[in-house]
């Protein structure tokens, strides 16, 4: 990754607005602990808690006055450089479940085992080696993996009671899109590969269900949490709750966790153009590479409507504390 002076388009001012209370919580975490990040963040970290901010001018004029703004550029082969990356979305699904197998209610959702086993998801199904952990059943497979590809899902069970699933562990595989696949075997256009698009696919193809799902090789297991504040989303990787429209996941490799960003999405055949300031909240198992962003979209399904949409290519830019060097950081 190169990082290079920027100057780009700017979010609007409610976006700035928006982002603010994330970029506070953010502070929360990177001024905690023992790690020597910590001391290149607390000064930034101490006049954001100094600051009452009411409107996004107030918020712009913060952030240009504490950080400088670099533009966050791929190396390629040969020493080239490219100064755009793919961008997704993400949301937390709402689905019905049960604790006990009944009626519909037959598609299990997993547990860690005691020792987590390292083989591909085709292999684990055939030989039921999963069997013994299920932690909820839903009523549909796409429904299963999809919370898998989310990494965390609100649940109603049929009790009446509210849960969340958290990520616990994954089987040490490395992720396939089904997406992909289904563009290898002349299923779908490469255009139109939505998640919308594999579902459909799935209601037509039924017995070909569970060879779809199997060519991911990697398989989530999850851990059961109280609801809390339902207003909340779900706790990422910072371990802070993520804000619909605002918390992004990132390599951290490449973009440090709790870093502001501002995003510049291009417009494609299903979403318009977007520039928006995020904070990096979040990591997940597909998500590789200095330019590659997975945008949190909020929980329930008219979220789901919105992220299964979004795949575009996009610019990075990356707000450092003004006179720290951006690899310091990472």
């Amino acid at each position: 990754m190169l990082l290079e002076r920027a100057g780009e388009p700017e979010p609007s001012d409610a976006d700035w607005l928006q982002a603010w209370p994330a970029w506070r919580s953010s502070c929360a975490a990177l001024t905690t602990g023992q790690r020597p990040q910590r001391l290149l963040w607390e000064p930034v970290c101490a006049a954001a808690a100094r600051l009452r901010a009411d409107t996004g001018a107030q918020v712009r004029a913060f952030f240009a006055a504490q950080f400088d703004e670099y533009r966050v550029l791929a190396l390629e082969a040969g020493g080239t450089s490219r100064d755009t990356g793919l961008f997704t979305a993400y949301y937390e699904p709402s689905l019905r479940a049960s604790r006990t197998r009944h009626g519909d209610f037959t598609v299990p959702v997993y547990r860690a085992p005691g020792v987590v086993p390292l083989a591909p998801r085709a292999e684990l199904m055939a030989q039921g080696s999963l069997q013994g952990n299920e932690l909820v059943w839903l009523q549909d497979p796409l429904d299963a993996f999809f919370l898998e590809v989310q990494g965390s899902g609100r649940v109603q069970l049929d009790d009446g009671s509210q849960i969340r699933l958290a990520y616990a562990a994954s089987n040490g595989q490395a992720y396939r899109s089904i997406g992909r696949w289904l563009i290898e075997q002349e299923q779908l256009p490469a255009d139109q590969v939505t998640m919308q698009a594999i579902r459909g696919w799935a209601q037509t193809h039924p017995q070909r269900v569970r060879e779809l799902l199997d060519q991911n090789p990697r398989v989530i297991f999850f851990r059961e949490q109280a609801l809390g504040d339902a207003r909340a989303g779900p706790i990422g990787t910072q371990g802070q709750p993520l804000t619909a429209g605002v918390s992004v996941a990132v390599d951290p490799r490449y973009l440090p966790l709790g870093a502001p960003l501002v995003l510049c999405a291009e417009a494609s055949a299903h979403t318009p153009a977007r520039v928006r300031l995020a904070v990096a909240q979040d990591t997940g198992g597909a998500i590789r590479g200095p330019l590659r962003i997975d945008w949190f979209l909020g929980s329930g399904s008219a979220a789901g409507q919105s992220a299964g949409l979004l795949h575009t290519t996009g610019s990075v830019r990356l707000f450092v504390p003004r006179g720290v060097a951006p690899q310091a950081l990472l």
